[in-house]
């Protein structure tokens, strides 16, 4: 029997018009849709692609464990890896949505440690949420010889990023937003902006150290420059 492929579609951060038009073609043409469920990601997802879903499309959302124990994490992946290896093995394009880019902090690379060398496997790039963010804002990223790092957690490592780095994108910000006020409390040398819910209707965009303190959406990122 013909095996089947998969394909990880990055939709970007919440706009639906950042869809790249080969993500939609392939959203349209699947067999099948993963949608991971973890958090409000299932949601956000279905409202972003819900205008380029056909009604026949047979669409799945599935659980991946958020656990802090290494092993429960693996165990969902590969068991998931398994219901998907389901409809490969029927010859299905199966499409695996995630929010972002398919290649950048997610679900999808993980997936795809326990997926079988007998499919086709594709990545279709979605825009990162920092990349919406300078664009919203007209704040350019980096110029000339500038050096830019992303970091997702706060640690020593991070500290020395910090101290070598232009620019600095602070992604999965709500897990170390406390940490990042300490340090920017004693460090005063960076201009600094945070944008919550890039690209929809509750968008919220601050540039004051402070708001760090306050219960911050899940998708929230923040982008640090260096004063020269």
């Amino acid at each position: 029997m013909k095996k089947g492929k998969i394909i990880g579609v990055g939709i970007g951060p919440g706009d639906p018009d950042l869809i790249t038009m080969k993500a939609v073609k392939a959203i349209k043409s699947a067999d099948k849709i993963y949608i991971p469920k973890s958090n409000s990601q299932a949601s956000t997802a279905m409202k972003i692609v819900s205008e380029y879903l056909p009604n026949s499309q047979h669409i799945e959302s599935i659980s991946f464990s958020m656990s802090k124990k290494i092993e429960e994490r693996i165990n969902s992946r590969k068991e998931n890896a398994k219901i998907i290896e389901k409809d490969l093995n029927e010859g299905k394009t199966v499409v695996f949505i995630t929010i972002g880019d398919a290649m950048l902090y997610s679900t999808f690379s993980y997936i795809l440690e326990y997926i079988g060398e007998d499919y086709q496997i594709e990545s279709i790039p979605g825009i990162y949420s920092f990349s919406a963010i300078s664009g919203i804002l007209n704040l350019p990223l980096t110029k000339g010889e500038d050096k830019l790092s992303v970091i997702s957690n706060f640690d020593e490592k991070a500290v020395r990023i910090f101290e070598n780095s232009d620019t600095i994108v602070c992604m999965k910000l709500v897990s170390y937003a406390k940490e990042l006020y300490e340090f920017l409390s004693l460090n005063g040398n960076y201009d600094f902006v945070m944008v919550s819910e890039v690209g929809k209707d509750k968008q919220n965009v601050s540039d004051d150290i402070n708001a760090l303190n306050n219960e911050l959406p899940y998708f929230t990122t923040a982008i640090l420059k260096r004063r020269n």
